[in-house]
């Protein structure tokens, strides 16, 4: 964001479940964001540990019960182990098991060095959204699974104890979709309640059946678009990724992607390989998350309920912390820089590895000084909270899925979800409807999707000559007559009280809107080109407390 104008490119895309299975499902910008703003004294730091979490307790708004789920096999069945507690008697039985009778306990903002941190929208410098997760893999996990998946959740009652009869689950359920890794669905979610357990752990059987070997070697976190930093406009010390761990105990490594293959979603290129210590977690005090979990694991690989089994549970532990800047992750360069997010590693992958070739790394990793971390939830970036020296504006853009067209038993879109300013500001003015993402009904072929980008001006000050561009969803084609001939967006103009909706033409002719056809080229601030067009709408100044939208209609492949 520049002082005179403001450019957003909209990567994140909200999305429903399609029936004939996308790689992934595409998360709001709005509520998670990898990248985060800090002033730091030179010379440049390396990792720094988080000082306090700030989170919003969220009831679980959906309550999923299981009156007789099956344990794991093999799963602890020792109720005093000083390493967790277990289940009397399993495998064998069944447990009660409900998810939902707690919190969503939702970061918002964090603490590092003294500085406050809260979660960025798509006009935070960079523009950075990851928009998918991938577990890469090699070989078979245990039982000859192609992947076994684990997860943790908070417990409640969130005290120390043997565990009781029913297991209840403070956070809501994470709902399989069997186009997308459970797993990955919850770490781009900023719940932190939840998240993997012993996620790099090849070989190692902790003592009472706590088995958590999987077969994952690198996690992928990418942004498919890219960012574009220019260390002569933005310090290198004040852009970085945020890594939470249950614990704060474990070893691992990071490394920003810096090339990308859109066809294959595979990294072509890394920066510096950073190693994480134990000590860089600034040890195991309280910060602000104290969590006693349980361990589900899932080992069929059908899609069945509960597809996630009981099978231990961890002692109360701290969440922490840690922050690695592009200054340390990047090598020295005064050139602008496309970033595509970042992959972690298991602590034995160093150096002499080549970084792009998983298959190629140690498949003996342990699950204590190599490869135990307990990865946690809440993957979002924030942007430092200053007053800038030259007043601008603060746009906020949120996407919604605010119709269907073809499939029967159609959610309600006239509800608003998420929290924050920018939402509440769109309320009061009778906007902010729709979904982030929808599961059901799923969509298929020929069905039609509305997608509506709301913008919000939360400061006291104007936002000069903004520009919108959003790409297309890969697999659906821009419908170019949603609303008149040749012409395929909706708006309403920056106002307050909102204006009245108008329409764009789809050519550029002179009105603020225009889409731009697959294969055709993009403006340099709509990112990386996926290939698949782009709408693109010149905003204009938007100023406090107004806000408005743009809206067009794709048609699933």
């Amino acid at each position: 964001m520049c002082q005179s104008s403001q450019i957003i490119s909209s990567p994140a895309q909200a999305e429903p479940r399609h029936s004939s299975g996308f790689g992934w499902v595409r998360l709001l910008s709005s509520l998670m964001v990898m990248v985060f703003v800090l002033t730091w004294a030179y010379p440049a730091q390396a990792q720094v540990a988080v000082d306090q979490l700030i989170t919003t307790d969220v009831p679980a708004a959906v309550t999923t019960p299981f009156p007789a789920s099956p344990f794991a096999n093999p799963c602890d069945d020792d109720t005093v182990a000083p390493i967790g507690f277990g289940f009397p008697g399993c495998p064998a039985g069944t447990i009660p098991m409900t998810f939902g009778t707690g919190l969503n306990r939702v970061l918002t903002e964090v603490d590092v060095a003294g500085n406050r941190f809260e979660r960025a929208t798509n006009l935070s410098v960079p523009p950075v959204v990851p928009d998918r997760v991938e577990f890469r893999r090699v070989g078979l996990a245990p039982g000859g699974l192609a992947a076994r998946q684990l997860l943790f959740y908070e417990q409640v009652p969130n005290t120390v104890g043997n565990v009781s009869n029913p297991l209840n689950i403070g956070p809501e359920l994470i709902v399989e979709n069997p186009a997308v890794e459970t797993i990955a669905t919850a770490m781009l979610s900023p719940v932190v309640n939840r998240g993997i357990d012993n996620v790099f752990n090849n070989v190692t059987l902790p003592a009472n059946n706590q088995d958590t070997r999987n077969n994952i070697e690198r996690i992928d976190y990418i942004i498919g678009n890219g960012a574009l930093v220019d260390p002569n406009t933005i310090s290198l010390d004040d852009v970085g990724f945020l890594v939470l761990e249950r614990g704060g105990n474990d070893n691992f490594r990071i490394a920003p992607i810096t090339g990308f293959d859109p066809g294959t979603g595979l990294p072509t290129a890394y920066g510096n390989l950073v190693a994480v210590d134990a000590a860089d977690w600034g040890g195991n005090g309280d910060i602000g998350v104290n969590l006693r979990s349980a361990v589900l694991r899932k080992d069929d690989p059908a899609f069945v309920n509960p597809a996630f089994r009981p099978t231990h549970t961890v002692p109360n532990q701290n969440v922490r912390g840690v922050y690695v800047p592009l200054s340390t992750l990047l090598p020295a360069t005064n050139a602008p820089v496309i970033i595509f997010g970042f992959s972690l590693f298991a602590n034995d992958v160093t150096n002499a590895f080549n970084l792009l070739n998983f298959a190629s790394f140690p498949q003996t990793t342990n699950g204590t000084d190599q490869g135990g971390l307990d990865l946690v939830a809440g993957g979002f970036g924030l942007v430092r909270r200053t007053t800038p020296t030259v007043p601008t504006g603060n746009v906020s853009l949120l996407k919604r899925i605010t119709n269907l067209f073809g499939p029967a038993n159609l959610p309600n879109f006239a509800q608003v979800v998420g929290d924050g300013a920018a939402l509440a500001l769109l309320q009061n003015n009778g906007l902010g409807q729709g979904l982030a993402t929808i599961t059901d009904p799923t969509v298929t072929g020929g069905n039609g999707i509305e997608y509506t980008v709301y913008f919000a001006n939360t400061s006291p000050n104007t936002a000069a000559n903004v520009t919108v561009c959003d790409q297309i969803p890969a697999t659906t084609t821009f419908v170019p007559d949603s609303f008149g001939a040749g012409t395929g967006i909706q708006a309403i103009a920056s106002s307050s009280p909102a204006g009245p909706t108008i329409t764009y033409t789809n050519a550029a002719d002179g009105d603020a809107g225009r889409y731009i056809a697959p294969g055709a080229a993009l403006p340099a601030f709509c990112g990386v080109n996926q290939g698949n067009g782009a709408v693109v709408v010149e905003v204009g100044n938007v100023a406090a407390s107004q806000v408005g939208l743009i809206r067009f209609r794709t048609t699933v492949n």
